[in-house]
């Protein structure tokens, strides 16, 4: 356990050293990213190391080059402490006790998931030992790119920049790569939790301070983003509640087994709700970090809900134009870069993780425009749409550049899933139903508590329409409407057209629902990008129904 705190140990450091970048990076979220510190700091030391390794051959890939680079951030940040140490002061004096909270977050599940490994800490079963091999081929390599496990005596032709980041804090700390497994693995479950623990209280904290400040003022929001300070305490249970449900619930596979068993739990099968589509691998973060699977689509977790609290970041921003969505002076290149190094991280991690949240991030841009622009369409604002994402894009792919020079896709393009392939309702419904739950509630929600797609009159372009309407124009009200039906004709001529495709209109339509929903839900940008969340997950969904991706186990389909 002596390894395990020192790992702990060692991201809170780099935690606390990046918290003068992290503080300036998310300036728009209530906790000014505390929560994210420590993701933020692994993130930039590994590429801090990764970088000028893959650049310059002749740079040792060492526990005093990775101490080096430490000392480097370590000096950088002390400035940055100057530069920011009133907004520091002032988000621990406000939101105290929710720091405390969240370190524990952290701390606690880190061990939590490391004691469990201590009763096997094995690396016999599955694929541990090539996850295992991964790890110690880049920690043996004298330089990088690092050399393949399999002696192909080519560089790894692998996701691996996720195990590169246990490698460079496992050189840092002495520990050997068979150590490093189990406290790396435990170390991304901390991170995954306090991870989605500060989205989430930054998410409702936000939304709280928005709506109290248009009960007493009549605003949408009282204050800009980066010059108000929200509490976040009451915010902490739904931060409990998202941790519960992504990190220890599993699916509902799982309370079927129960069900049948009539409670039984002498008789559950831990592994069977992993598999509930035939043919398919359907694992969910409970399960992979209980496996201690050290697989590319778990350890990118964390960063994929760094990029979440990232593209609110943007999404809450109030008045910048093009690039100065990103802030303004010195904010813009720092902010920029960060979000471009998590982004572009994320394909090097995990290959398909970057279309989806670089498109997330992108659809947030394209809002905040629109808002910024008071919802008018203008040459002006197509432009700074533009500028803002493919400057972001280039960058991300900039960043990362040595990588996709010494990487080949083993994919082979796109196939079109048959009839007979495509997964059914019910078994999707076992995999998503817990999730698919709390959205359409939330639609429905919507749907009831306000006027029936009316759109705040706060907002001029409605205020315009209606005035300007005519009988060639719809007000936004009947637009809602002819929305709404158009959806549901889509879904049920797609029923009737396409073979097994209910789990497709299913997915398609409540993810058109919750597009129509977020368009008039704007001006509540906490209800709009959870809004939009769920409406890009069940868009994944549906596009899975009619798309797979063709690699070396596709055969013949």
């Amino acid at each position: 356990m002596l390894e395990l705190l020192q790992m702990w140990a060692m991201v809170e450091v780099l935690g606390f050293v990046c918290l003068p970048l992290t503080i300036t990076v998310f300036h728009n979220l209530p906790d000014r990213g505390w929560a994210f510190s420590k993701a933020i700091g692994t993130a930039v030391l590994a590429f801090c190391v990764w970088f000028p390794l893959m650049c310059l051959r002749f740079l040792p890939f060492s526990q005093f080059f990775v101490a080096g680079v430490f000392l480097l951030l370590l000096a950088f940040n002390i400035i940055g402490f100057l530069r920011v140490r009133q907004t520091i002061a002032k988000v621990m004096r406000v939101n105290f006790t929710y720091i405390l909270i969240s370190e524990t977050v952290f701390a606690g599940m880190m061990l939590l998931l490391g004691w469990i490994r201590s009763y096997v800490p094995d690396i016999r079963s599955f694929e541990m030992f090539m996850d295992e091999g991964f790890i110690a081929a880049i920690m043996r390599s004298p330089h990088l790119p690092p050399n393949d496990m399999w002696f192909s005596g080519f560089p790894i032709n692998y996701y691996y920049y996720a195990h590169f980041t246990v490698a460079a804090l496992a050189k840092l700390l002495g520990q050997s790569p068979s150590i490093a497994f189990n406290t790396g693995i435990s170390m991304f479950y901390g991170l995954t939790a306090v991870n989605l623990f500060g989205v989430t209280c930054n998410i409702v904290s936000w939304a709280h301070h928005a709506r109290k400040g248009a009960r007493v003022n009549g605003a949408t929001e009282v204050q800009r983003p980066d010059t108000s300070y929200p509490p976040l305490l009451r915010a902490v249970p739904y931060g409990f509640l998202t941790m519960l449900m992504a990190l220890v619930l599993g699916n509902l596979a799982a309370t079927q087994q129960w069900w049948e068993q009539h409670g039984d739990w002498t008789q559950f099968d831990w592994f069977t709700p992993s598999r509930v589509v035939d043919g398919t691998i359907n694992e969910f973060p409970a399960f992979s970090f209980l496996l201690s699977c050290f697989h590319a689509h778990v350890l990118a977790l964390a960063f994929t809900i760094v990029a979440i609290a990232l593209a609110f970041n943007l999404f809450l921003e109030q008045e910048g134009r093009g690039l100065l969505v990103f802030g303004r002076g010195w904010r813009l290149p720092v902010t920029m870069g960060t979000t471009a190094l998590i982004l572009g991280g994320l394909f090097t991690m995990n290959g398909w993780d970057f279309p989806t949240y670089v498109g997330l991030t992108v659809v947030c841009i394209v809002l905040q425009q629109w808002l910024v622009y008071r919802s008018r369409f203008r040459l002006e604002l197509v432009l700074d749409i533009f500028i803002a994402c493919a400057g972001l894009i280039a960058l991300s792919f900039v960043l990362y550049a040595p990588f996709y020079l010494s990487f080949i896709s083993p994919s082979q393009g796109l196939g079109v899933v048959g009839p007979a392939n495509r997964s059914s309702l019910s078994n999707e419904i076992l995999i998503y139903g817990m999730f698919a739950f709390v959205f359409l509630s939330l639609l429905l929600a919507r749907m009831f508590r306000h006027p029936f797609f009316t759109r705040s009159s706060a907002d001029p372009a409605f205020a315009e329409e209606l005035a300007t309407s005519s009988s060639t124009r719809l007000p936004w009200f009947n637009k809602g409407i002819v929305s709404v039906v158009l959806v549901i004709l889509a879904v049920l001529l797609t029923l009737l057209v396409l073979p097994n495709s209910a789990t497709f209109a299913a997915a398609s339509g409540i993810a058109a629902l919750g597009c129509i929903a977020l368009l008039y839900s704007l001006r509540d940008r906490s209800q709009a990008f959870i809004l939009l969340l769920g409406s890009i997950a069940f868009a994944l969904v549906a596009v899975c129904e009619v798309f797979f991706l063709k690699d070396v186990f596709a055969g013949g389909d």
